[in-house]
């Protein structure tokens, strides 16, 4: 099969516990016309040795080495050998659901930018943590809402293997080979920045494994510096206008870290607080502040009561998220 329908990239590092189950899960899918291409990311287990057992057997599974180490190598190589008229990406630890690249193909084929999601579910040998039961919680209210636009800086609004694009994304407006750590956010990002519209499917597309050596959890690259780093640089490029001042609400750790960021590029910021200290010089009332100016809020409890009370408070206000409010 020259040119399959879909190609599917998959990085592969020390995947050995996971990888045949992760590959059965693609074999298993209701639509056959694909191609899995695996870049082995210098792994030092036996997970080449695994996945070689499938490309022998399987013409659509093709296994190569990667050239450089990395994650973003690792999809630009896998990209560059792709022939698919449509790509999507699958992390070697987890699960395809069987209907997933279908849903995902019907969706996407609506338009060259259009990004297809769907819902996502984690699942573990123990219990799921809070913390990933409530972004699991948030991902799937975003998704079925259809709020992507109004959350794209407050956290990663697709998961990072849970999308299908037209592949002339990659080669005409988003070039693999420039993404940045974290790059599933960076991805997004540019999706936005670039006028794709996000379309979900009120269907589970992913099966999400939570197990203590995921990447996520390990490199720094995911930690939340960089995804401060990452998110405000892309507010900064495309929501102000030079020379335009910002507004902060919230002096906590994000607010600070967000703050340094804006002073390192100059930006002037008003910094703003609820519970304000008389007198104190670092901020002001937030009562005094003005919808005119493009503001970013950091302070978002996670009572429902009071995240409802302080969204009133800025409708009074004239504020609207995602027009000239964000959360982050």
């Amino acid at each position: 099969m020259n040119h399959p329908q879909i190609s599917i990239l998959m990085p592969v590092y020390n995947a050995q516990e996971f990888i045949c189950e992760t590959i059965e899960s693609v074999l298993s899918q209701t639509i056959s016309d694909w191609e899995l291409i695996i870049v082995n990311d210098f792994s030092k287990d036996k997970s080449a040795e695994l996945i070689s057992a499938y490309s022998l057997n399987q013409k659509r599974i093709k296994l190569v080495d990667n050239t450089t180490k990395g994650i973003i190598p690792a999809l630009s190589h896998a990209f560059n050998l792709s022939n698919g008229e449509y790509i999507t990406r699958m992390d070697a630890d987890d699960l395809m659901p069987p209907d997933k690249l279908k849903w995902l193909y019907e969706t996407a084929k609506t338009s060259s930018k259009t990004v297809a999601t769907g819902l996502v579910r984690y699942f573990a040998d123990k219990p799921i943590s809070e913390g990933y039961l409530r972004y699991e919680k948030w991902l799937n209210e975003t998704a079925v809402q259809n709020k992507f636009g109004e959350n794209i800086y407050r956290e990663c609004v697709v998961a990072s293997p849970n999308w299908m694009v037209h592949r002339s994304c990659f080669e005409k407006i988003i070039f693999p080979e420039n993404l940045e750590y974290p790059e599933d956010y960076d991805l997004v990002l540019k999706w936005y920045a670039a006028g794709y519209e996000i379309k979900a499917i009120n269907e589970v597309t992913h099966l999400w494994r939570e197990h203590p050596s995921r990447t996520s959890r390990l490199s720094e690259v995911y930690q939340q510096k960089s995804f401060f780093e990452l998110k405000t640089n892309h507010f900064i490029n495309n929501e102000l206008q030079k020379g335009e001042k910002v507004q902060l609400i919230g002096y906590n750790q994000k607010g600070k870290l967000v703050h340094s960021i804006f002073a390192r590029n100059n930006i002037p910021i008003d910094i703003y607080e609820f519970n304000s200290e008389t007198g104190n010089p670092i901020y002001k009332d937030v009562s005094f502040i003005q919808s005119a100016g493009k503001t970013i809020l950091t302070n978002w409890p996670t009572e429902n009561k009071i995240q409802q009370d302080i969204t009133q408070f800025l409708i009074e206000r004239g504020f609207e998220f995602g027009k000239n409010i964000w959360l982050f």
